[in-house]
């Protein structure tokens, strides 16, 4: 049976109501034996929060919550909450690429404590989902469409995540708050100041004018959603939280478009995939994907900072 505890309505469901000391007993059992409070819940197709195995946390995302960035959103999945916020920068093109911007993504988020061989393991994930945000980052904007004048001038547009609160599962969190914060961008009117060259910082001599009304909305190719996923106790939950990954034998991200198409497997490690777990999580993938489109058609928050 399960444990004297449950989070989610499915574990209160199936208990009654505890005393002080049988929640403690339980909160104990938990924190000591955390894959043996788990598989009890997994053994009757639930989690210790109440979902269903393959059912995600709510996702939600607002734009334009930074007044001083260029766009700026929101995103949280459960208590995993992301910041993200774009500032358009004009600088030099590359001679490879002259009539191409780019965008450049940096992700902030501050490593747990813990022992050293657990932190060069946080380096290395915050590592991977840095190239993944970068790769599709590029994937969903036009770079041509960030050219200002060919041979002269380009948008570099710097996108920052800022890991407010780390509740499992950041890549989609940080995926969404990205694309929520690539939709919001707007690229302010510019004109050329006189003189050639680059300014003193390394970026091109453009002025930037214009009021927010004069702004023209950065050009996404695609919209890239992220649906991950773990495997525990030989069972796959989509949406782990922290505790879920801690105990996971691996972990996986599909990348869909937003209209369910298949565009990519992000897998850092851990053991590989069978088909059969690829066929299932995929047509879960699709069916958690209308929920993450509804979120990044955020509206502007009300409250800015």
């Amino acid at each position: 049976g399960l444990p004297p505890e449950a989070d989610g309505a499915a574990g209160a469901a199936a208990q009654p109501v505890q005393g002080p000391s049988e929640a403690a007993g339980a909160a104990a059992f938990r924190r000591v034996h955390p894959l043996h409070y788990h598989q009890a819940f997994l053994a009757q197709g639930v989690r210790p929060d109440g979902r269903g195995l393959l059912r995600g946390r709510r996702a939600a995302a607002s734009a334009a919550v930074v007044s001083s960035a260029d766009g700026s959103a929101m995103a949280k999945l459960g208590q995993t909450t992301v910041l993200a916020g774009v500032q358009a920068v004009p600088t030099l093109p590359s001679e490879a690429e002259p009539g191409e911007g780019r965008v450049v993504v940096s992700l902030d988020q501050p490593l747990a404590g813990g022992e050293r061989g657990g932190q060069a393991r946080q380096e290395r994930e915050q590592s991977a989902l840095s190239e993944l945000l970068q790769r599709s980052a590029a994937g969903m904007v036009a770079a041509a469409s960030l050219c200002i004048e060919e041979e002269k001038a380009v948008w570099e547009c710097r996108c920052t995540l800022h890991v407010l609160e780390a509740d499992g599962n950041l890549t989609d969190a940080c995926l969404l708050a990205m694309l929520v914060a690539l939709s919001d961008t707007a690229l302010p009117a510019v004109r050329f100041s006189t003189g050639e060259g680059e300014g003193e910082d390394g970026t091109a001599r453009v002025v930037v004018v214009g009021s927010e009304t004069e702004t023209a909305p950065l050009s996404l190719e695609h919209r890239v959603f992220g649906v991950s996923f773990g495997l525990l106790d030989g069972r796959l939950l989509l949406d782990p939280t922290a505790e879920e990954e801690a105990l996971l034998s691996t972990s996986f991200t599909l990348l869909l478009d937003s209209d369910g198409a298949f565009r990519g497997l992000h897998k850092p490690g851990g053991a590989p995939l069978d088909e059969a777990t690829t066929r299932e999580s995929l047509a879960a993938a699709r069916k958690r994907l209308p929920a993450l489109v509804a979120a990044s058609s955020a509206k502007r928050a009300g409250l800015r900072f």
